[in-house]
């Protein structure tokens, strides 16, 4: 299962690597999404009659709310085959012959003892917990481990009332996603030791470490000694790195967000806006903390300028004058977006009801050859039982 590169255009970096996914959850199939993307054939195994649970998760793909047009699980699994495992609970079993790696999730499965009726078989297990340690087992869920980690209350702090806003998890399925990523980075790196002449690796990621991982700023502030870890937000001179005055503004199309931190930002802002004669009101916004403050009527006065423009206009002359500002881009803006468009980031994902944009790789590579990984590929998510 050598990786190699391909003598004929597209690049296709994992032929001749077959995968066996036994994996359910974000995690794990998108780290088989990530390999299948580079050339690997990856069988998805499946619950027998209802598949993979995520084939029921909206929002669903133009069509029917059946579940093969699952929009999540079109984007975990396209370009994968799926098969159907004889009992739901069972290890994969014979589905490994000739496999190179397995990728699952379950944590039901005995590595050593895979490795030993399968000599050649990487074994990667991407798990809340981990194979080890007391918590291994534990139910869990992305957004329970984010909390449990540590990383959802650093992604909450700071704030000016935390009675009032309540510590959350990542946005949409961004943590999961990235716990991902980080499995197919480790699924590669097995790879290349059996290519190297090594043996399989056993791979064991938790997504409990992974998630800890992000809290080195929260363990840097432990080293200098900070000890309450209160979510209220301290009051420092200086630059902010994080959480500082960002507003939203709406723009004659759109919005736009906009972030004069500094004092000098604030004041080429200020005279990009005109000068308004609110401006030299000291009591309003003549230093940081009092722009904080009154915020929300900053807001309203600032946007009185921002709805006379469209949103690309505004980021423009912000950014010409060094704030930092961008336009906040909607699905259809991004579907128009000319620097994507022109990498071909998109894929279409072929359904029943004609082709649907989903994004593609994050990014293009080639070989010294001239062959590059396709893009703008026409792919299929597998339906239930389809091995071809």
């Amino acid at each position: 299962m050598p990786i190699a590169v391909a003598s004929s255009r597209p690049l296709r970096l994992l032929d001749g690597v077959r995968v066996v996914e036994w994996a359910e959850g974000i995690s794990a199939p998108f780290c088989a999404r990530i390999l299948a993307d580079l050339g690997a054939d990856v069988v998805k195994l499946e619950r027998p009659v209802t598949g993979d649970p995520m084939r029921a998760a909206g929002p669903f793909l133009p069509g029917d709310n059946t579940s093969n047009n699952s929009a999540l699980f079109a984007y975990l699994n396209a370009g994968k085959r799926s098969a159907t495992l004889g009992v739901s609970a069972a290890p994969p079993g014979r589905d490994l012959d000739n496999a190179g790696l397995l990728v699952e999730s379950h944590g039901a499965v005995d590595p050593e003892a895979l490795q030993r009726e399968y000599p050649g078989l990487i074994v990667l297990s991407v798990t809340p917990f981990g194979r080890t340690g007391p918590l291994r087992g534990t139910p869990s869920s992305d957004l329970t481990l984010q909390h449990r980690a540590g990383w959802a209350h650093a992604m909450a702090r700071p704030v000016d009332e935390p009675e009032a806003l309540a510590p959350r998890g990542g946005a949409d399925h961004e943590a999961p996603l990235a716990v991902g990523l980080a499995a197919a980075m480790a699924a590669i790196w097995g790879l290349l030791v059996v290519q190297a002449g090594g043996a399989p690796p056993c791979i064991d990621l938790a997504s409990y470490d992974f998630y800890a991982q992000l809290g080195f700023a929260d363990l840097a502030d432990w080293s200098a000694g900070e000890r309450a870890f209160g979510r209220l937000r301290v009051r420092r001179d200086g630059t902010e790195a994080a959480g500082g005055l960002t507003w939203i503004l709406p723009c004659a199309t759109g919005w736009v967000m906009v972030s004069p931190r500094e004092q000098h930002q604030w004041d080429k802002w200020i005279a990009l806006l005109g000068s308004p004669s609110w401006s030299a009101d000291a009591a309003l916004c003549g230093t940081r903390v009092v722009r904080r403050v009154n915020f929300f009527p900053l807001q309203e006065k600032m946007a009185a300028w921002s709805r006379q423009y469209p949103p690309a206009e505004v980021a423009r002359r912000a950014q010409e004058v060094g704030v930092a500002c961008f336009p906040v881009s909607t699905p259809g803006e991004l579907l128009e977006n000319a620097q994507l468009l022109h990498r071909g980031f998109f894929d279409r994902l072929r359904t029943a009801s004609g082709d649907v944009p989903m994004p593609g790789l994050p990014f293009r590579m080639a070989a010294s050859g001239g062959e590059a990984l396709a893009r703008e590929r026409a792919l299929r998510s597998p339906t239930l039982g389809e091995t071809s």
